[in-house]
């Protein structure tokens, strides 16, 4: 039986890797550092964070790392979680002898945004523009470095949605709310929901890629920032407005949320990272290369996966 470490075990796209790994067979060791939040049942537990506090890490075959810091109350955390997390991780791993898979989950900030008529593709140059994804860069480019020690596999994946999300979560309700803020007319978006990422992780674990090697995921279509918001309404049965705000007013609320979070000592959901992400006219991707390579065929389009989200929030009272 494979031995398989899942950093971020407890996240949203970890809780939803670990059930898949453990469907499957897997051996599945959770690194975690709050032990109140809510680790799947099967999940081996392992304590510790990416700040430095890391348990001994030996006799993994394959590791799945996903942890990482999302919202910040400083840029500065981003890196010191991300990068110099991931690094931490790297050297107690070969410390321990590692010599296996090493499946980063990046995202698509680290790539960059686009414009609408562009998909964009791996080898396109990274252009991020938020602490964020430069963060998320930095740390594809730490683990590149060690491309020859260990098979190392990146994923960037479009926005993922599904039940357990907490982001999307914050669009969802303003809809509910009969409303919604926009920072342009439009914006183009790639999509994935929760259930084909976690696919496209297990074909990086069960297939023989080059060391090195990143993939774009998503569902494969484009969306619009309206079409996403329409067709979420009618699942809810609710009408809305549209508010259309314009940048500098966006911009202030944004430094406003930026000093009550630090204030506070905790990350606000809107924030100058959030700000600099939504002001972009596309983020999109291009699957060519982890469809052939991978076989990577996502199985839900939006709507199947907008209404099995909402229904689970729901269930849950979180909507």
């Amino acid at each position: 039986m494979s031995k398989i470490l899942v950093t971020g075990a407890t996240g949203f796209i970890g809780f939803h890797l670990c059930h898949r790994l453990l469907k499957e067979g897997y051996e599945v060791f959770g690194l975690i550092r709050n032990p109140q939040k809510d680790l799947p049942k099967g999940v081996n537990p392992l304590w510790g964070d990416l700040k430095g506090n890391l348990p001994e890490l030996k006799g993994f075959d394959s590791v799945f790392h996903l942890a990482a810091l999302t919202k910040a109350v400083r840029d500065e955390d981003y890196f010191r979680v991300n990068e110099k997390g991931t690094e931490l991780l790297i050297k107690r791993l070969l410390e321990n002898d590692f010599s296996g898979k090493f499946i980063f989950l990046s995202s698509l900030s680290a790539q960059g945004p686009t414009t609408k008529n562009r998909p964009l593709r791996e080898d396109d140059p990274p252009h991020p523009v938020s602490p964020y994804g430069l963060s998320k860069l930095k740390a594809e480019e730490k683990l590149q470095r060690y491309a020859s020690h260990f098979r190392v596999i990146i994923l960037r994946p479009s926005i993922v949605y599904g039940p357990k999300d907490e982001y999307m979560l914050h669009f969802f309700k303003l809809i509910q709310k009969r409303f919604l803020p926009l920072l342009r007319d439009e914006q183009w978006l790639s999509l994935c929901y929760v259930e084909d990422l976690v696919e496209a992780l297990l074909l990086c674990l069960k297939k023989e890629v080059k060391s090195g090697e990143v993939f774009l995921i998503s569902d494969g279509q484009t969306y619009s920032l309206h079409q996403l918001a329409d067709m979420v309404a009618s699942i809810l049965k609710v009408n809305y407005i549209k508010i259309r705000v314009p940048p500098v007013i966006a911009r202030g609320i944004a430094l406003l949320c930026e000093m009550v979070g630090r204030l506070k000592g905790k990350p606000m959901p809107f924030n100058l990272n959030k700000l600099s992400e939504s002001l972009q006219e596309a983020w999109l991707c291009d699957i060519s290369k982890a469809k052939k390579v991978l076989g990577f065929e996502p199985k839900y389009d939006l709507k199947e996966g907008l209404f099995l989200t909402i229904n689970w929030y729901k269930a849950q009272g979180w909507l």
